[in-house]
């Protein structure tokens, strides 16, 4: 860590001399840490400007994002970034390495998955709640983080693009996943004809993406860097898809993977006792073919990703990534 102390701290604080910098959490994207010094406690961490092609654009999201929660008297905490000394909200080093920190929310944990019903609801209700007070924030405050991210359409060309190059002599092996996804195209086709207004959406809603106090009630919606213009049948899909099913997106237990109705039911009544009120009566009658679309891009994605030879997400096995497919795949068509 003396590299962190050296070259980067003294970009945020004048004192550095009782810093002590600690490994932190176990995201895949950015490199956490935990940062400890007498005026309080910080998360530091060194952005993946290969993910996130333009970082400013994030630290700038989140501070639109921070400030307008809080003039609209949000009820959690808020993700506040410290800035520079010079003023800047992130640190660009002569490295061309992105650095940011933010106050640390103290007293919190975290659950990769739920372990309750009532977890599921607050889960559903306390996403719900992000998005009605981002609903007035204007669409042109916000720039998108990753471009393209739910363009499902796009996400079909690449896979069929993947199919027709079979670099990695894949397709052979996984024709009978190809014809499904080609199969359920027609998904596609239904949520395009949709007349959706484009809103202010999280685009990554999952019980990790929330912190919870010592008594397990919701404390902090958290990970800011995907906020975008976007759907929010986008965003319900992804909490159906992450959280109403027993099994993760990992398991090979493919006989159990399954949509519960009993965890969509609890899910739905919690995010709309958030969003009723303001949702267009589209939005309202197509929330489960929001998530019968984002189930579909991500099984697109991991067969894609398959037919690559495996470039885009981490993988600990030579087949990971089909199985994955399977997994969705098994968990779309519990749906349908």
């Amino acid at each position: 860590m003396n590299e962190v102390k050296s070259s980067i701290l003294y970009s945020f604080f004048k004192n550095i001399d009782e810093c002590k910098v600690i490994p932190y959490g176990s995201g895949l994207i950015h490199q956490t840490f935990y940062l400890h010094q007498p005026e309080g406690n910080y998360i530091l961490q060194k952005v993946n400007h290969h993910v996130f092609k333009n970082p400013i654009d994030l630290a700038n999201n989140i501070e639109v994002v921070s400030n307008h929660l809080k003039q609209n008297h949000y009820p959690k905490s808020v993700l506040n970034i410290r800035k520079c000394l010079n003023g800047n909200l992130m640190l660009q080093t002569t490295k061309n390495e992105y650095w940011r920190v933010f106050d640390f929310i103290e007293d919190t944990q975290y659950f990769s998955k739920p372990e309750s019903k009532k977890q599921i609801y607050q889960t559903g209700k306390s996403f719900g709640e992000f998005l009605a007070f981002l609903k007035n924030l204007p669409i042109k405050k916000i720039n998108p983080s990753i471009p393209n991210f739910h363009n499902t359409r796009l996400r079909f060309q690449n896979f069929e693009k993947a199919i027709q190059n079979d670099k990695s002599n894949r397709v052979k092996t996984s024709s009978q996943e190809i014809e499904q996804i080609k199969k359920w195209h027609f998904i596609l086709k239904d949520f395009e004809k949709l007349d959706t207004p484009i809103r202010v959406v999280h685009a990554d809603p999952k019980i990790s993406n929330l912190l919870f106090d010592h008594n397990k009630k919701v404390k902090a919606v958290i990970d800011w860097d995907t906020i975008m213009p976007g759907f929010l049948l986008h965003d319900f899909g992804d909490l159906v898809r992450t959280g109403a099913c027993e099994e993760d997106e990992e398991s090979t237990n493919f006989g159990k993977i399954k949509i519960s109705p009993s965890y969509y039911g609890i899910l739905k009544k919690g995010f709309l006792e958030s969003t009723k009120l303001w949702l267009t009566k589209v939005e309202e009658d197509n929330l489960l073919l929001g998530a019968k679309i984002i189930i579909y891009e991500q099984a697109i994605r991991f067969l894609t990703d398959y037919l690559e030879g495996d470039q885009y997400y981490k993988t600990s096995y030579t087949n990971q990534n089909i199985n994955r497919t399977k997994n969705q795949i098994e968990l779309l068509n519990s749906i349908l």
